[in-house]
């Protein structure tokens, strides 16, 4: 069975230091030979790899810093090693300059552990029918406990998973006293990126984006769902009954009767209030007869924009990995994210449970597509999602991965 390649961290040559001594020669050797061929970890054997008419100590050091993790065999004889004791105290002071375990203890035979990793997790070899490869591969992979943390990935082009590229927002503006709205790229939050052929997959697929948007009817009858529009027409329709039915009055009364200042007064006030309150019911009764329309036009044309933008997205997230998202203010975010090693993790992890490859890709890419919906808020805002003490999959300020997230859901 194929299983995902481990990307070597930036600054790392090699995926494993194995520590061993020379009686557990045998042992080492067939299982450096089946995480070379079957998982695909390259491993530094000191038999092999150390520098000829280098100390051994300086071989140890440049060995445990040029390696992701460090794998101890221990067994007796391990514990009776001068240089086996070396390399686990080098390995744990690595691991506290690190601020991250990057130790993996494999239990030969029954016998204590080391005092130095007596708090660490380790694989019992002692269990019968235990797989060391494999358990070894997974601490590599899946790092899902403080005794197990992976390192930083290098940045792929200078881009992070979740950072965001391009920013589309919608601009406001009133024409013959309508207000209208246009979608338009933010070009102050555009990220330039080196890949020339990328960045222009990225401009064609805003641009397509911002023409759907902009022919789109939530666009075209933007006033009938302007809350700030609809109460200035409140306004003015009041005020022009008030001054139809009362200019008429007050020249009847000053032309044809002879009242006081006084009876004026009330007479004006009256004649403002009665108006005004008609008005008002005219508006609401009519408000209320066409509320439901408009509210049910307006989940429809949000709705509409928000087809538009997952569509985009589905579209185009495994080919240019870009992921658009609508935010709750008319804003579109267009982000940087490369879903397949979060897929090839899922699917690493479906295996176990089901045997048909293609129903174990689609439930991978279905669990990545509705983490993304349910989610797609927190995306937007990338700082909402949860921090995470190592960086699995090269996510922007180290947050979790999609993988991480669901991780817990499908173990």
């Amino acid at each position: 069975m194929a299983v995902p390649n481990i990307p070597l961290p930036y600054g790392k040559k090699y995926h494993i230091f194995m520590s061993f001594c020379s009686e557990d020669q045998e042992i080492a050797l067939s299982l450096i030979e089946i995480l070379e061929n079957h998982y695909q970890l390259k491993c530094l054997n000191h038999i092999r790899d150390f520098v000829p008419g280098v100390p051994s100590v300086e071989n140890i050091l440049n060995g445990i810093e040029n390696s992701m993790k460090i794998v101890y065999l221990i067994s007796k004889k391990f514990k009776d090693s001068y240089l086996c004791s070396t390399e686990i105290l080098y390995g744990i002071k690595a691991s506290h300059d690190q601020c991250e375990n990057s130790t993996i203890p494999v239990l030969l035979e029954k016998t204590k552990m080391p005092r130095e990793l007596e708090t660490i997790n380790y694989v019992n070899a002692t269990i019968t029918g235990t797989d060391i490869a494999s358990k070894i591969y997974d601490a590599c992979l899946f790092g899902a406990s403080d005794s197990s943390i992976l390192p930083n990935f290098i940045p792929f082009q200078d881009l992070y998973n979740g950072q965001p590229l391009r920013v589309i927002e919608s601009r406001k503006h009133w024409e013959l006293g309508l207000p209208y709205i246009t979608f338009v790229e933010n070009t102050k939050e555009r990220h330039n990126i080196s890949n020339h052929s990328k960045s222009r997959k990225i401009d064609s697929l805003c641009d397509n984006i911002l023409q759907e948007l902009n022919s789109s009817d939530y666009k075209k009858w933007y006033p009938l769902y302007d809350c700030g529009f609809l109460c200035l027409l409140w306004f003015l329709f009041t005020c022009g009954f008030i001054a139809f039915c009362l200019c008429p009055f007050l020249l009847y009364l000053i032309i044809e009767a002879e009242i006081s200042q006084s009876q004026m007064a009330a007479a004006c006030s009256t004649a403002v209030i009665i108006p005004f309150v008609i008005a008002s019911m005219i508006f609401c009764f009519c408000s209320c007869r066409y509320t439901t329309v408009w509210i049910d036009t307006l989940v429809k044309e949000n709705n509409e924009i928000f087809s538009i933008v997952w569509k985009n997205l589905k579209e185009n997230y495994i080919e240019h990995n870009i992921l658009p998202l609508l935010s709750t203010n008319e804003k579109i975010v267009l982000l940087n994210y490369d879903t397949d090693p979060c897929k090839q993790f899922i699917i690493y992890v479906l295996k176990r449970k089901f045997d048909d490859m293609e129903s174990i890709k689609k439930m991978a890419d279905d669990l990545i597509l509705e983490f993304i919906r349910e989610n797609r808020t927190k995306l937007v805002d990338w700082t909402l999602l949860e921090d995470f003490k190592y960086n699995r999959h090269n996510t922007y300020l180290q947050k979790k991965c999609i993988c991480q997230h669901l991780e817990p859901h499908i173990m």
